[in-house]
């Protein structure tokens, strides 16, 4: 049966480290087997090409995600994954009126997230003032992120595993999709999904 469904966004914001793109590469596996055709808008990507001219200023991060959004809205593909930082309130509300944007709170802690450090990040934001190696806008610890008092869904990565938060935004997903077109089906998987992750 031909797909009439448009087109659904969904927008994961959290602090660097907290699995906002691992999560949306596994949750694309996982609908692209459903039949769907997924992009993932990822916001360290995004700035090496279409915001490769902006700073970390509070206005020069809201024109990155108004550029995302654009991006989004043009975007050919059933579903469309944002993984961004996106700190502010106002650049989340902006993409869920410009892109009808769902929300989802990939959370960890701060503590953990200078655990697992995976790009050393936080590290260089926890130099001394006066080391030039200082990272000085890491958001969340020396640069502000609001956190989301209407997120869709919330995902506390320090206390579940990959899988199970795969899992559950997997099915999160499926579902809303599910209410955008009720006549385009999606096929169950071959085998429980706790196998396949």
């Amino acid at each position: 049966m031909e797909k009439t469904q448009r087109k659904k966004v969904f927008q994961f914001t959290g602090l660097s480290g907290s699995g906002k793109t691992t999560l949306a590469i596994e949750v694309k596996k996982l609908l692209t087997e459903q039949g769907y055709t997924v992009e993932v808008l990822d916001g360290d990507e995004m700035r090496k090409s279409i915001s490769a001219d902006l700073g970390f200023s509070r206005e020069d991060r809201l024109e990155n995600m108004r550029r995302i959004a654009r991006c989004a809205k043009e975007s050919a593909a059933d579903v469309v994954l944002i993984a961004a930082v996106n700190p502010y309130r106002e650049g989340r509300e902006y993409l869920r009126a410009h892109c009808q944007a769902e929300l989802v709170w990939i959370r960890c802690q701060i503590n953990v997230l200078k655990q697992r450090d995976p790009k050393g990040l936080y590290k260089k934001a926890l130099l001394p003032n006066h080391d030039p190696r200082k990272l000085k806008n890491l958001t969340g610890v020396n640069d502000p992120f609001e956190n989301p008092e209407l997120a869709d869904l919330t995902i506390n990565t320090d206390k579940e595993n990959i899988n199970h938060s795969t899992e559950r935004l997997f099915s999160y997903i499926s579902e809303k999709l599910k209410q955008v077109d009720k006549h385009s089906p999606i096929k169950n998987l071959k085998e429980p999904l706790s196998k396949t992750l």
